[in-house]
């Protein structure tokens, strides 16, 4: 059976940790879009692991991992992860990022004030649409020079629009491009070939699907879209089954701008996420933190077809007194469903908090099981899988 693992919120659900246990009964990991800008925490004898570009099973040495199609490749900071491991393969397709994009990046986001990691995604994306950019397999063709120059066209247009003095030598550009393919050239391979064998495949998304650039909190979201389907589009995937399960965190968590209906107040939220490490993998930004939204999650839910849910973090509750759940947002005493909104006002739910955790299901408190079965009912969606701390070992199966 092929699984496909996805953030129902705004990234940070946990991903990393699951998807290196689920990696065992998988042979192929498939990472099918994003970039460096997502990273993925993955703790191997209490040692911490951030990974951003490479796929989350990667220390499974029996498990393949493969950067796919519509991933956005920054060579250099794919040397710094590869080094120690040999499972790792590349699609020939993939586009690559320059340094110069990240610092294109940080000029754009200067003025538009979105809150990006500053990873050049968007400039690739933008360079792709306007058909100004290459691939890997490029690199190899004897035109590639050409491609190579409306590269240095478009930087140097921007270079002009922000009045800076900086002209790029395309001699220099490509030496540095010929000198990093060098090192991961025995890793190119044709997608298509090995992902469509008939190898168990594990499909692993970059962020959550409120990131996803249609369906999510735009403008506040990724470039690259998120949501199950397209993984058959960004992978060359046929049309075969995929079990889509999700993954959330007990309550909510958020880096950078854009909507957030269920934030706690300023000096609750700072105190929980930082109690709770609550940073960026990517960024180190302390995440604003909340309560869990249903009513986001359930549309979620629908649109990406899930089977199955995990959640993560529920040790992190206990430092509160109360958990609240949103269960729909109101205007005037009307129901409204638009979660791209920051002017409702919420209604919740309340619980009880718990003050210890277990790893044994039943040993765990009333409240404990109240908050878990009211998420399954009200989501009509099996709740399987119950994390409750960083280590692989510290998972619960329903």
């Amino acid at each position: 059976m092929n699984l496909s693992l996805i953030g129902l919120q705004w990234g940070d659900e946990g991903k990393g940790k699951i998807i290196d246990f689920l990696s065992n009964f998988s042979n192929i990991i498939i990472r099918y879009n994003g970039g460096h800008n997502a990273g993925h925490t993955i703790y191997k004898n209490n040692k911490k692991n951030i990974i951003k570009i490479l796929p989350s099973g990667l220390f499974k040495k029996y498990c393949l991992c493969l950067l796919s199609d519509n991933v956005f490749l920054l060579i250099e900071n794919l040397l710094k992860e590869i080094k120690n491991f040999k499972n790792i393969f590349i699609s020939k397709n993939i586009f690559i990022i320059n340094l110069i994009d990240e610092f294109i990046d940080y000029l754009f986001d200067k003025i538009i004030k979105i809150g990006t990691t500053f990873s050049g995604i968007s400039i690739i994306n933008f360079r792709k649409v306007i058909k100004c950019c290459f691939n890997i397999r490029d690199i190899f063709k004897f035109n590639f020079i050409k491609k190579l120059k409306k590269n240095l066209f478009f930087y140097n247009i921007i270079f002009i629009f922000f009045k800076i003095k900086l002209k790029i030598s395309i001699f220099f550009l490509l030496k540095k491009i010929k000198k990093s393919i060098f090192f991961i050239k025995k890793k190119i391979i044709n997608n298509c070939l090995l992902i469509n064998s008939n190898s168990k495949k594990f499909f692993e998304s970059s962020q959550g699907v409120m990131l996803d650039f249609n369906k999510g909190t735009f403008p506040f979201v990724t470039n690259s879209n998120i949501v199950n389907k397209s993984i058959y589009i960004d992978t060359n995937f046929y049309l075969k089954n995929i079990k889509y399960i999700g993954i959330i965190k007990a309550f909510s968590t958020r880096v950078g701008n854009g909507f957030f209906n269920t934030k706690f107040k300023k000096k609750k939220t700072d105190f929980f996420s930082y109690i709770n490490k609550e940073f960026g993998s990517n960024t180190l930004r302390l995440r604003k933190s909340g309560w869990l939204d249903i009513n986001s999650l359930l549309e979620m839910i629908k649109i990406n077809n899930i089977s199955n849910l995990i959640i993560t973090k529920m040790d992190s509750l206990i430092y509160l007194k109360y958990i609240k759940l949103l269960i729909n947002y109101k205007i005037n005493n009307k129901k409204m469903f638009d979660y791209q909104n920051n002017i409702f006002n919420n209604n919740y739910f309340l619980f009880n908090s718990w003050k210890n955790i277990y790893n044994n299901y039943y040993e765990n408190e009333k409240n404990f099981h109240l908050y878990i079965r009211f998420i399954e009912k009200i989501t009509n969606t099996p709740i399987i899988i119950i994390s409750i701390g960083k280590n692989e070992k510290e998972l619960i199966f329903v």
